[in-house]
């Protein structure tokens, strides 16, 4: 979840409440001696609690302002969006952060370089999985796959090593994403043949990014195996669907291909 001190008005309200339990709390000390304790654990449940709530509401207009536009297939809206809030800022914690997004959205616009000097500015030891999962694909897209692997294998150490189970599901995740590209640079198609068509008739929600991606690597693969007719819907989907994501350029240039 991101930091609401990334929207200075929530932030600004914070320090409102902030202040004004400090003033209320030093009239009811004084006016209430010997009851120090209880109401100074009031005064820090009523921050706990404004802390939360205005979080929720900063991590909603962050998907709502920013992500949904990766969402949705506008990768430079996104990027654009995710500068003009997070560009800028010092604090470490919002650095890495930018740094970790940003890399996520050039690698869906196939900028590499982009990608490749966002990741040097991942620093934060809970943004590591991020770090390697991305400099997976810097490696594997320049076809250094020994470089590539060792990054796989750093993923399943961290994800051992995780003892929060959502976390460890996340990471697990990029890895299983990293060994399966292996696998198919390898020409073994059938285990991602499979992944792909489940995702494609799932009937969770997913955005239209991932229905994007999986289109198109289900396409591509079809069409490697041989199946250029059948490799076209998808690849269709992709091309007419993907707005301004290398899913989209790629489908074109396969559907050349294929005519």
């Amino acid at each position: 979840m991101i930091s609401f001190s990334v929207y200075r008005r929530f932030t600004a309200v914070y320090f409102a409440v902030s202040v004004v339990c400090i003033v209320i709390g030093a009239i009811l000390i004084t006016r209430n001696p010997g009851k120090e304790v209880p109401l100074f654990a009031a005064l820090i449940a009523v921050l706990l609690i404004t802390i939360f709530i205005l979080r929720k509401i900063a991590n909603k207009k962050f998907q709502s302002e920013v992500v949904s536009h990766l969402h949705n297939c506008n990768v430079g809206l996104y990027i654009a969006s995710l500068t003009k809030l997070l560009g800028t800022r010092r604090d470490k914690l919002d650095q890495s952060m930018y740094a970790c997004l940003s890399s996520v959205g050039y690698e869906v616009l196939g900028d590499y370089d982009s990608l490749y000097a966002s990741c040097q500015n991942i620093k934060l030891k809970m943004h590591m999985p991020i770090y390697h999962r991305r400099m997976f694909s810097y490696y594997f897209i320049n076809k250094d796959l020994e470089h590539a692997r060792n990054e796989a294998d750093i993923l399943t150490a961290l994800a051992a090593k995780e003892r929060n189970l959502k976390e460890k599901k996340v990471i697990e995740d990029m890895e299983a994403e990293c060994r399966r590209t292996l696998r198919v640079n390898d020409g073994d198609y059938d285990e991602a043949l499979d992944y792909f068509s489940e995702m494609l008739k799932s009937t969770d929600p997913h955005p239209l990014i991932t229905r994007v991606s999986c289109s198109y690597a289900y396409g591509k693969l079809l069409y490697l195996t041989g199946n250029s007719e059948a490799a076209k819907e998808p690849l269709l989907f992709a091309s007419s669907r993907g707005g301004d994501t290398k899913y989209k350029k790629n489908a074109d240039e396969l559907l050349e291909k294929i005519g």
